[in-house]
């Protein structure tokens, strides 16, 4: 049994857990979803509890992201989670705030733009032009544990070099990895 002080009672009593649905509204937009309260069992008064309320929030929040077509909580952590990523390092990558990727995850609605960009990231194309971009950002062991998540594409890489004023040699090498093979 679960006891939290009423402010009611002004006491601590057991308290009961109750699913609800309820609607709110949200920057103009209509939200609803179960969500759980907790109910003090002498008096009935709905008793506050932080991790219960952050917990309902991301909820609602995750509705509303749902209807204004942003990224959802779960989304954003699983493709994180994709690239095997800290929230800090994904944070960084993306060139938000230390913090940012840790706030959506536990529910904070993200702006158009953010979201946008965290969309393209989940495309492991542009994912890796980010981290090419960025690389020297990040310690040889994130990069290591970057490149070891990702599948570098083959990329032709074409060496030009005038021989002379009339000839040209071009050597066709093929990228994989970072690492270069000349092809025959």
């Amino acid at each position: 049994m679960r006891k939290q002080y009423c402010y009611n009672c002004q006491r601590e009593h057991t308290i009961k857990e109750v699913k609800e649905f309820r609607e709110y509204t949200i920057k103009d937009t209509k939200v609803s979803g179960e969500i759980t309260i907790f109910l003090c069992k002498n008096c009935g008064e709905e008793i506050y509890n932080k991790e219960n309320e952050i917990n309902n929030d991301r909820i609602l929040f995750d509705d509303y992201k749902r209807k204004n077509n942003l990224m959802t909580s779960q989304e954003i952590k699983a493709m994180r989670e994709n690239y095997g990523l800290s929230q800090a390092v994904l944070a960084k990558l993306l060139g938000f705030g230390e913090k940012t990727i840790t706030r959506y995850e536990n529910g904070a609605i993200q702006d158009k733009t953010h979201d946008l960009l965290m969309r393209l990231a989940s495309v492991e194309t542009n994912f890796l032009q980010l981290w090419e971009t960025n690389k020297n950002n990040f310690s040889s062991r994130v990069n290591d544990k970057i490149k070891k998540t990702i599948t570098l594409p083959e990329a032709q890489v074409f060496d030009y070099k005038p021989d002379s004023i009339n000839t040209v040699t071009y050597n066709t090498k093929i990228k994989n990895g970072g690492v270069y093979c000349e092809r025959c």
